[in-house]
This record gives C-alpha cells, structure tokens and sequence, in this order.
C-alpha cells in the first residue's frame, strides 16, 4: 500500500490462455489495452449488477498495481515526468475503485462511513471480507501512488482498520492474503520504532506464509522491499529475490500469476541492487 504490490491475479490470462503468461508479462501494453477494453466494457453497463460491480472495483485495482503502478516505478528514475503521469493515471484508477468500493459497502451498511471513522458500529460478516479486501487495496493505491499528497494520507488509517477487521473475521480468507497486505500497510506507518516494525512485519510474514503454504512469493518479495531494503541489509535483500527467482510455478495453481508477476519485478529489483545500497 503503500503497496510493495500485494500482487493481484491477472484475470487477462483467461483470454489469452494459449500464449505462455511469462511472455504477456513482458508485453505491459497489450495487457493495459485488456485492462482498458474490460474497464470501458464494465462502466457501459447500464444496469451493472452487484457482481459485476465488485469485478469492476477489482479490475481497476489490478490494472493499477499491476500495470500502471509497475511501469511508473520503473520509469522514476529514467523519465521522472512520464512516471509522474502513470502516478496520476494510477491514483485516477484506484480513487474510481474506491468509490465505488465505498458505494458496495454502504448500499449493505448505510453507516460504513461511520464505521471507518470509529463513529458507529456494523455487525460485519465473513461475506463482507472480499469487499472490504479491495477497498483497502484501493485505498492504499491512492495513498501509494498520490506520491505523499496530505489529502489522500489522511486516508490511510482506514486501511488498517479495514484488514484488521478482515482478519479478525475471516483470518484465512484467500490463503493469506490479508497478512500479505498487514505486511506493506505496517511499513506505511510512521509511529512504528524499527523493532516494531520488524516484529510486526514478521508476524504477518509468518502468518502469510502459514496460510499460503510457502507457495506464494509474494510475501518475500514484499519482505526484501519493506524491511531489508528499508535497513539496508543487502545480503538478505538479495537472498530473498533470489528465493523468488527459484521458486516453483505450479500451472493453474491459484499462485502461478501472482508467482510469475513477483518474479518478473523481483528480477527487476535486483538489477538495482547496487543503487539500492551503499556497501
């Protein structure tokens, strides 16, 4: 969030299950022109009903994380200005998703606004937890890539108790995405010592890994961003995307796209590691 990319299945490889997903990864326009097309597709629906609704907030959050967002972080520092115009795409997309992420929840919980903001109180339930996932995620993307905007921080707070809610219903829901994401929300948080940090980013670590099985790169590469990056620790920055770079890629497992995505920028990572760190 704030994001170390709580990277997202990319549902474009359903259309194009003929061709090698590794491949399409290296092709970012093409799939932005997916992204665009089913964006635009959704939206012109007229009388969108409640799941195509929560496909929409989902899409837009993938396309920006997943696409907008990685382009962007890769230009920064070759083309400072056209990084800064994928920013602003991205944070478009993700303040879309947001609202109508926001507009899901209150049509259930006319009150959820009040919730966020600790002024009232929902009995939340487990079927609530998909929705509240990717509105945080929306949240966090506009937090992320409104690169240090006050307006959009102060949202932040609503992140974390989104997740924490999440997990207190429903710990295990999609393999442990929900501590993945507890892993980049703890980095965002500026109250937190290094010790605290360290022990709560290992928490959800364990926590992510436990649910997942170790099958999901997903956490390590969140982990050698947020922590060994942050402490300058460069033997174990790279050790862990080196340990993505090796893992498996279990076909149609529920982690090969998240797997292949977190490989394709752990590569990228560690072509930077000697701009990364000093020693």
């Amino acid at each position: 969030m704030i994001y170390h990319r709580p990277i997202a299945l990319l549902v474009f490889l359903v259309l194009f299950s003929c061709v090698p997903k590794a491949i399409l990864l290296e092709k970012p326009k093409l799939v932005s022109i997916y992204f665009e097309r089913k964006i635009k597709k959704l939206e012109g629906n007229d009388s969108m009903s409640l799941h195509g609704r929560r496909v929409l907030v989902r899409t837009k959050v993938e396309y920006g994380f997943g696409i907008i967002m990685e382009q962007a972080d890769r230009l920064i520092e070759d083309d400072y200005l056209e990084a800064l115009d994928q920013y602003k795409k991205a944070n478009n997309v993700f303040n879309e998703a947001q609202d109508l992420g926001m507009l899901i929840m209150l049509e259930k919980y006319p009150e959820f606004n009040d919730w966020l903001q600790k002024d009232a109180v929902i009995d939340l339930k487990k079927e609530d937890v998909s929705d509240m996932y990717w509105l945080a995620a929306s949240i966090g993307g506009s937090v992320s890539s409104s690169r240090g905007d006050p307006f959009e921080l102060i949202n932040l707070p609503y992140v974390g108790r989104l997740l924490n809610k999440c997990i207190k219903i429903y710990p295990e829901w999609n393999n442990g995405s929900l501590y993945s994401a507890m892993m980049s929300f703890a980095t965002s948080r500026s109250d937190l010592s290094e010790e605290m940090l360290r022990d709560s980013v290992d928490f959800y670590f364990n926590k992510a890994i436990s649910y997942s099985n170790g099958m999901d790169a997903g956490p390590y590469l969140t982990y050698a961003e947020s922590i060994h990056k942050t402490f300058q620790e460069r033997k174990d920055f790279v050790d862990k995307l080196n340990y993505v770079m090796e893992m498996d890629v279990v076909r149609n497992s529920d982690y090969e796209m998240g797997n292949l995505v977190s490989k394709s920028r752990a590569k990228w990572l560690l072509s930077k590691t000697d701009e990364y760190f000093l020693e």
